[in-house]
Formats: C-alpha cells, structure tokens, sequence
C-alpha cells in the first residue's frame, strides 16, 4: 500500500498486520496499551458469500457509531447503494493481493451531521482453503461529537486505496543480431 497520512491507529493496525505477516512480532513490538481506543474500533469480517462479508466481531466504538449490533450483519449493508460494489472490489483485491487496503470515507447522520471516516481491511489467512477473513479498523478522523449522539446511517467512499502490488522482478529484453 502507499504510504499515506493516515491516523496513529490505522498505522498500528497497518504495522502490526505487516509484523504478523512476517511473522516477526517480538517483545518490543506496541501493545494495545500503547493506542487505548484502538479496541473498541477493530472488527473481524468472514466472507460467507460472493458479496457477503459478515461482521464475526464489532468493537464498542463501532456499534456505538452505528448505533446497532454489527455481528452477523453484511459489512457492505452500512455503505451507500452505490459504492458497495467498490468496496466488495477493495476486498477482492486484499484478498487475492494478500495485502491490506484502506478506504477514505464519509458518514452521515439521518439530520445530515457528518464526519470523516478511514477503514483498513486486511485479510486474516490461516490454511488454504478457510473462508477469507479479514481485519478492519473503522477510524474516525474528525470529532464524533459532531454527530450530537446521532448513529451513523449512511457511508459515502470518498477514496479506495488498494494494496500495493507485490514487487516483481522487471522483464528483461534480450536482443540479438
């Protein structure tokens, strides 16, 4: 993925995700201490059909944000009508990608009261042939009591950013006479 300005949190959940992957976490690595609202904001998706990502788990945070129970309910359900087919694709692409991606997004209040709004989704592998997991953060970026206690109810992508490619060696051309 590129490097972006991104929240302190989505940056822990990005580096520990990548530590994980490597499978160098070691002592020294940040705890949940180090980033005490993180929790609340972390959830687990299960691909349970073609366009059917289930929420396994949903922080505090998040159902407070949404004003419901997320567990079991279709990740793609709390986006707007129109972008749900880029957000399917921004989880296609980290699953066959094997790499997180991140998604700018902006979510509204039924009385209009907004706020910004950033999502990592990064795919949990743990044998071939298990369902595709996934990781999530949903991170606000601007206040939440802007919203007045309001839940959230609809969400708008403002910007996909997909995993970044993995590094592949360039061609190389041979000519000869």
């Amino acid at each position: 993925m590129e490097e972006l300005k991104a929240h302190p949190n989505t940056r822990a959940v990005l580096d520990a995700w990548r530590r994980l992957s490597e499978g160098v976490d070691g002592p020294d690595s940040p705890t949940t201490d180090d980033y005490p609202d993180l929790v609340g904001r972390l959830f687990v998706l299960n691909q349970v059909a073609e366009r059917d990502y289930s929420f396994r788990r949903a922080g505090y945070a998040i159902e407070q944000l949404f004003g419901r129970q997320l567990v079991e309910h279709n990740f793609l359900s709390i986006w707007s009508e129109s972008d749900r087919r880029l957000v399917a694709a921004a989880l296609i692409t980290a699953a066959v990608d094997r790499g997180p991606a991140l998604i700018h997004a902006r979510g509204e209040t039924l009385v209009g009261k907004r706020v910004e709004l950033e999502f990592v989704l990064a795919p949990l592998y743990d044998r071939p042939g298990a369902e595709v997991r996934f990781l999530g953060l949903c991170q606000t970026m601007t206040p939440e009591d802007t919203l007045g206690g309001r839940p959230l109810r609809r969400l708008q992508a403002l910007a996909i950013f997909p995993p970044a490619p993995a590094f592949q060696p360039a061609v190389r051309i041979v000519s000869s006479r």
